[in-house]
């Protein structure tokens, strides 16, 4: 009962257990990130006959690769009439072709590595939710046509329900994402890749040999280091915690009582509504993925997230079982462009991230791309996704808004008041005074409790209590710890500080 959120590509599939590295290493290439991103880079470099070293603190797809709605598509909701205004029309059809790079290349691995993932074709669509919406999805399907897309424009579609028009692109992809990862890392290291789960790097030193710390006192020395780790673990010149905004969804599978129109769809504005279908031995699963919020500030009970999702579900296709419930972070960036190629001008550290909830295409992308530049110096689309781009320039209010924001909550998590022990539940946590200062504690199932500082190690930001996940989490740049203040995601390098820890009758009588 401690954790029920679990995605259902990650109930469903079958992992290949990795060993954690266990002894100092140099290899020539170094890895970090056993998502679809890390994974893609290391298949691409072995199939061209280059051999790799990944590293996964967790388990492969643990991260959001695992925790995905499972859509590869070039469609990635209200996209291209804004790269078109801040870059211009040659930028927007660069964006749609490398994102259909990446969607061929996933139709070619699954073919050519014989990868059982339940790939399936069909139209991608964005419809407007509101009226005023639909002037939205009108010029981008306008662009889209403009820059080639097979795009078609339904002024009045049946499904979903209450939509006021809605954009198709045909041609495009849903999979399983676990099974097909961990099918290309098993593809990877038969051509020579090495892959260890279990193994977090915390600390990257920089010089023409790259040092990358990891836990347990593991140093592993490199030429060539990949950050496919969501948020980069090293910053150099690019200041990301003012460029990369963290978000949190979430998703729930269920099994229908009825059917729905074949397809996969997302909606214009808030709260996102993703859907789509898949396949499991025959019978459809309805795959719902939506309430996005900035990371830490979400409802004070997050728990409705979750269940406005079942609620959705059961008003399109009636809800006859929830199979999965679960979360992720993902990062926007101010321009809706990722960053992925080197971190500074002929650097051999790169980076892939800000994927914007489009990381099965984008993480395809980057894997392609990183694995050019690492194998001949050089790639496609380097120009578009290079963060030395004029993102900020071309998006001032939403730089200006996500920057100053953090402050503000920084400001705010300072000045917020405590409360007492009395009535906690299991389950639960709360900011409370322990022996003077401001902590976190929460009571498990078991009755025992955990009191932490809640000072987030990055940048000092007070943390909020997330009951749907159970997890403590920043509400200024997205570092995230569990019940025990282990960190777990985002910017922050360490660990909090665990200042009590027993039963929870025992903390009763002490006070």
């Amino acid at each position: 009962m401690e954790n029920r959120n679990l995605s259902y590509w990650n109930k469903t599939a079958e992992k290949t257990a990795y060993p954690p590295l266990k002894r100092d290493l140099e290899t020539d290439i170094l890895i970090i990130g056993g998502g679809i991103s890390g994974v893609t880079c290391a298949y691409c470099l072995a199939k061209k006959g280059i051999s790799s070293v990944l590293l996964e603190a967790g388990d492969l797809c643990d991260g959001t690769t695992g925790n995905t709605t499972g859509k590869v598509t070039i469609q990635h909701g209200i996209i291209y009439s804004g790269i078109a205004r801040k870059y211009g029309d040659e930028a927007a059809a660069l964006y749609a072709e490398s994102q259909n790079s990446a969607l061929n290349f996933v139709k070619d691995a699954v073919n050519h590595e014989n990868i059982d993932c339940q790939l399936m074709c069909n139209t991608a669509y964005v419809y407007a939710s509101t009226i005023d919406d639909r002037s939205l999805v009108e010029k981008e399907y306008e662009t889209a046509k403009r820059l080639g897309i097979e795009a078609e424009m339904i002024i009045k579609p049946g499904f979903p329900a209450g939509n006021f028009g809605m954009l198709g692109f045909k041609d495009q992809l849903v999979f399983h994402p676990v099974r097909y990862v961990t099918a290309l890392a098993k593809s990877a290291v038969a051509r020579g890749a090495k892959i260890h789960c279990s193994t977090k790097a915390v600390k990257v030193e920089d010089g023409d040999i790259k040092t990358v710390y990891c836990e347990n006192n593991i140093t592993v020395k490199a030429r060539h280091l990949v950050m496919a780790t969501q948020y980069p673990i090293y910053d150099g010149p690019n200041l990301f915690f003012a460029r990369l905004y963290a978000k949190r969804s979430y998703g729930v599978a269920v099994r229908p009582k009825k059917n729905w129109p074949e397809g996969s769809f997302i909606n214009t504005g808030e709260p996102t509504r993703s859907i789509r279908t898949h396949m499991e031995n025959g019978a459809p699963v309805l795959i719902v993925v939506g309430e996005n919020h900035a990371t830490g500030r979400g409802e004070e009970d997050m728990e409705k997230h979750f269940e406005r999702l079942i609620t959705f579900a059961s008003d399109i296709a009636g809800v006859d079982e929830v199979l999965a419930r679960w979360s992720a972070q993902d990062y926007d960036t101010p321009d809706q462009v990722p960053y992925i190629g080197c971190i500074s001008d002929d650097s051999n550290i790169y980076v892939a991230s800000g994927y914007g909830k489009w990381g099965l295409s984008n993480g395809t992308l980057a894997g392609m791309m990183i694995s050019d530049l690492i194998s001949s110096g050089n790639c496609n689309y380097e120009g578009l996704y290079s963060r030395s781009r004029s993102d900020i320039l071309t998006s001032p209010l939403k730089t200006i808004a996500e920057v100053f924001t953090p402050i503000g909550e920084l400001i705010k998590s300072k000045l917020e008041g405590t409360e007492d022990l009395s009535g906690l539940q299991r389950g639960e946590g709360r900011v409370i005074r322990f022996e003077g200062q401001k902590a976190g504690i929460y009571r498990d199932f078991d009755d025992r409790v955990t009191i932490i500082d809640i000072t987030c190690t990055h940048m000092k930001t007070e943390l909020n209590f997330n009951s749907a996940e159970k997890t403590w989490d920043c509400p200024a740049h997205g570092g995230r710890y569990n019940t025990e203040g282990k960190l777990l995601e985002g910017p922050p390098k360490h660990n909090l500080e665990i200042l009590y820890q027993g039963r929870f009758e025992d903390l009763i009588d002490k006070n």
